[in-house]
């Protein structure tokens, strides 16, 4: 049980621990502990929000399943492969443990939501929270072991390969649409939820430009996991890229082709839910703003000293900081010019 939580469970909160931050300042940060009890009320006494509550657990456990499964591909942990020698019941025993670890966001949630239930005497509503839980815990642990037994599944969906040649600039988002559509998937809709809900406050209350450049900060870390998987793509099926007899400034005009291209959803979203208080302008400097920070971000990818297990955690640090410079004042055109001089500068140090 010792090995599982160290080669699937630990790796999960360090990697993804940007996300969870993100999460738990959507959950903590914005509202007050009078807001939560009065949310619960709604979720636990409304079957429209209960199901929206669930689905949002789905996601999650969605999100954490797939981590765990790739992981289990990667050639460091296909030792765990030899687990379906295994007697079943052994073996299920260990992967319900890894994905109770998993959800703990999940259950410590429904955990706060079933002593509130217990209070008002809810016992059909905190019923349905144990049934969900159980079954998603019981859904993740299939996921899993599913994955030990066919490490190598067949693909019956094929995206259709096209006759002409692709540009460059496809290269990664093809990859991300054939190999990873579940990661992308979330990724984006994470990003464009937290912009949806956020542009949807405006009306709610008093808030200025501020609030959407926090917003902007925590759909730059959704997509922090997207810019490493580009440089992890290039270094597997692109190792000659190097060798091309391309400058530097032409290697990076690329890449930001491409970033604009995953990037280019925000932006129509972003313009279509403008609250009436932030310009036009601003939405479009803010657009180029996290355009220069995932360019950043990748650029960052190629330091020697790179570890990918403490990305995560060091972009949560950056992300505090980014915070409590915002909510002091820091204008969005000195967080464009950061990310640009920065990326510029990893750039000319990249070997």
């Amino acid at each position: 049980m010792k090995l599982l939580i160290n080669t699937l469970v630990r790796p999960y909160y360090i990697r993804n621990a940007g996300f969870l931050g993100v999460i738990f300042y959507l959950a903590f940060g914005f509202m007050r502990p009078t807001d939560h009890y009065a949310l619960m009320a709604a979720i636990l006494t409304s079957p429209f929000l209960f199901v929206l509550t669930t689905l949002l657990w789905a996601l999650y456990t969605l999100r954490a399943t797939v981590f765990v499964r790739q992981l289990i591909s990667e050639p460091p942990h296909r030792f765990l492969l030899s687990a379906r020698l295994l007697p079943p019941t052994i073996r299920w025993s260990g992967w319900v443990l890894v994905a109770v670890l998993l959800l703990l966001p999940v259950e410590g949630y429904a955990s706060w939501m079933i002593s509130h239930g217990v209070i008002h005497q809810l016992w059909v509503a905190n019923g349905a929270i144990v049934g969900t839980v159980l079954a998603l815990v019981g859904l993740s642990a299939g996921a899993i072991d599913h994955r030990i037994r066919h490490p190598y599944p067949t693909r019956t969906i094929r995206v259709p390969r096209p006759q002409r040649p692709v540009p460059y600039v496809l290269f990664f988002p093809g990859f991300l649409l054939r190999h990873r559509p579940v990661a992308l998937l979330l990724t984006k809709t994470a990003s464009l939820g937290l912009l949806v809900g956020v542009c949807r406050l405006y009306p709610t209350d008093d808030y200025d430009q501020r609030l959407l450049l926090i917003c902007l900060m925590m759909s730059l870390l959704t997509h922090a996991p997207t810019c490493r998987a580009c440089y992890e793509f290039e270094t597997t099926w692109l190792r000659l890229l190097p060798n091309l007899p391309f400058s530097r400034t032409t290697r990076l005009t690329r890449y930001a082709l491409t970033y604009a291209l995953l990037w280019l959803p925000e932006l129509p979203l972003l313009l279509y839910n403008r609250p009436t208080e932030i310009t036009l302008t601003y939405v479009v400097l803010l657009w180029f703003t996290g355009l220069a920070w995932l360019l950043l971000f990748h650029a960052r990818s190629y330091r020697a000293d790179f570890n990918p297990d403490r990305w995560m955690q060091v972009l949560l640090l950056g992300f505090l900081t980014c915070l409590m410079l915002i909510m002091f004042g820091v204008p969005v055109w000195i967080w464009l010019a950061i990310g640009v001089s920065g990326c510029l500068l990893h750039w000319r140090m990249r070997p």
